[in-house]
Formats: C-alpha cells, structure tokens, sequence
C-alpha cells in the first residue's frame, strides 16, 4: 500500500497510532501543529489512489 500511494503521487499517510510495523514503513509521530502543514501541503498536490 505504501509503494502504491507513493507511486501515485502521494505524500501523507495517517495512521493515527504508531506500531513498529508503520515504523518500518517511514512513519513517525508529528504534533498536531506539524500535521495540519503536513495534510495542507498534501492536500495541494493532484493525486489519484485509482
């Protein structure tokens, strides 16, 4: 899913709980100032999940 969403242009991906499993996959913690940038830069790119 991961590689998916990366190929199609994707940037953010909120899991909202970390495990180790997400943490083998890049993810990490952000505080909610640090997301609301996150899921607005995200929210400006043309991406397609299809």
């Amino acid at each position: 899913l991961v590689e998916h969403l990366r190929s199609r242009n994707f940037v953010l991906f909120d899991a909202q709980m970390m495990n180790p499993h997400l943490e083998r996959f890049g993810a990490y913690i952000v505080n909610n100032r640090n997301y609301k940038d996150l899921l607005r830069q995200a929210l400006e790119r043309d991406c397609s999940i299809i």
